[in-house]
């Protein structure tokens, strides 16, 4: 085996441990931190705050460009602090207050935040970019996976176990993976130096696109996190969904979105895949239409499969984008403000869903308009990356026209050849093929010439040169041919 492929095989071993280690705290920790909260009495506006938990210590991402690691201290740096932020977990064993709760995961989640700017350049030294979709794909599979399996034991576990523990097994195992990936060795790329909050924002004052990627980015989210927060409510108060129940719904939703991880690493390696973005903020956008109208349940397992498959679609998606539509030299420097500028949004969404129901006009009205501001966020983005997800005229052409072959056949010449412009661009051809022949014939017969010059052959010959076997195959039948050739006058020779 090559020392590359040795080598990101090592990386691999390592980072799969880790996504497999994060998984698992996911699962255990993080999908149940609302419904523990709610279940230890914490009313709407105190799940505001939990979820606007992990977008505040976001907005402090636009400082960490004071302090950016050396490129050979980078995965011990963001290792360390994701096992620091997890530990913090292990207070569970002492208490699952829902301000302790709290405190928790505001810790947890600016650890987070500190590393996200970093993360795209340790993937970015470790593995090839022909590989690297692939690889992330089979690392988020690998993720989703331990989640799914997880997820129906987990409501099993805090049944028979506590709350407490379940939250301090769930830390342990993610400490382990995090460290495990701290063995990971990433190569130098050309990345960012440190930075201060104004020369961040500067990238987006400078960069229209950036500034769209970020507004797409607010509108979605905005929608989506003002609503995210009143499902536990819908679980809790309306179905009174256990928690069995609620881990099996996890499960639906991390096994479809593990499929969705491993098609999409195949699929992203071989094209481009900027439409994947955008097709996530749709899927995941309209769930919360789902929590709305759904009569039980069962129903709400349709959810979250689509949320399932948006959030994959949305994780790999987005790196991938970034990587293609973010200039190196600006990436850590747009990462830090895009994640500040997104954590305002973040802390702001929840608190102004409590608002709209506070006011009198309940859950619904809040579902609906979260699921609106998903759609028009799936919009923007499509526009941001210049991505056409409904591309109508070829849609009609192959679905509209399908019991018409010969406007298919327009169509085809259309794109290849520019049917068109055949009677145009021959015209261009012919000048210099007779040209060509009156020098050849000038050079082969010098003792021919007369006063006023000879005419050369007869235009209904030329078919036969190569010059014009492109309109042999593009179809041009014989009439055309000689109409080409009475429209174009013949070149007289020059006097002698």
């Amino acid at each position: 085996m090559p020392e590359t492929e040795r080598q990101v095989a090592r990386n691999f071993s390592f980072d799969a441990t880790g996504a497999l280690g994060t998984g698992l705290f996911n699962a255990l920790v993080v999908n149940f931190l609302a419904i523990i909260a709610r279940r230890e009495g914490a009313d709407p506006l105190f799940l505001a705050a939990l979820a606007a938990g992990p977008f505040a210590a976001n907005t402090l991402a636009i400082f960490t460009g004071f302090w950016v690691p050396a490129e050979r201290h980078r995965v011990g740096y963001v290792a360390l602090l994701t096992m620091l932020g997890r530990a913090l977990f292990l207070g569970g064993l002492l208490t699952t207050g829902p301000i302790a709760l709290l405190w928790m995961g505001l810790g947890m989640w600016l650890t987070m935040a500190m590393v996200a700017p970093l993360q795209v350049d340790v993937w970015r030294g470790t593995y090839p970019q022909r590989l690297r979709a692939r690889v992330l794909g089979y690392l988020k599979v690998l993720q989703t996976l331990a989640g799914a399996i997880a997820a129906p034991l987990s409501g099993l576990l805090i049944e028979r176990l506590g709350q407490g523990p379940m939250l301090a097994m769930g830390a342990t195992l993610g400490m382990v993976g995090a460290a495990s990936s701290s063995r990971v060795l990433s190569g130098p790329v050309t990345a960012s130096r440190r930075f201060t909050p104004a020369a961040s924002l500067r990238v987006l004052a400078e960069q229209p696109r950036y500034r769209r990627l970020v507004l797409a980015w607010v509108v979605w989210g905005f929608g989506s996190f003002m609503a995210t927060p009143l499902y536990a409510l819908v679980l809790v108060d309306r179905f009174q969904a256990s928690y069995a129940d609620i881990g099996w719904l996890q499960l639906a939703g991390a096994v479809s979105g593990l499929l969705a991880y491993l098609i999409l690493g195949q699929y992203l390696d071989r094209k481009s895949g900027l439409g994947v973005t955008p097709l996530g903020f749709l899927l995941a956008g309209v769930v919360p239409l789902f929590f709305l109208f759904a009569p039980g349940l069962p129903a709400l397992f349709f959810g979250y499969v689509l949320l399932g498959v948006g959030t994959s679609a949305n994780d790999l998606g987005w790196q991938l984008a970034m990587v293609s539509r973010v200039a190196d030299e600006h990436r850590l420097r747009y990462q830090a403000a895009h994640t500040s500028i997104t954590g305002l949004r973040g802390v702001a969404a929840p608190f102004v869903g409590s608002l709209i129901i506070s006011l009198g006009f309940g859950i619904g009205p809040v579902l609906a308009l979260g699921a609106v501001l998903g759609v028009v966020g799936a919009v923007l983005m499509a526009r941001a990356l210049e991505v056409d997800m409904l591309n109508l005229r070829i849609f009609g052409a192959v679905v509209g026209n399908r019991r018409r072959p010969h406007r298919d056949v327009v169509l085809r010449h259309w794109i290849v050849v520019e049917r068109a412009r055949i009677e145009v661009t021959p015209l261009l051809d012919v000048d210099h093929v007779l040209l060509a022949r009156q020098q050849r014939a000038a050079a082969e017969a010098p003792g021919r010439r007369g006063g006023a010059g000879r005419r050369l052959e007869s235009p209904q010959q030329l078919p036969h040169d190569p010059a014009w076997d492109p309109l042999a195959l593009a179809g041009v039948d014989e009439p055309e041919q000689h109409q080409v050739g009475q429209q174009h006058t013949p070149v007289e020779a020059e006097a002698a």
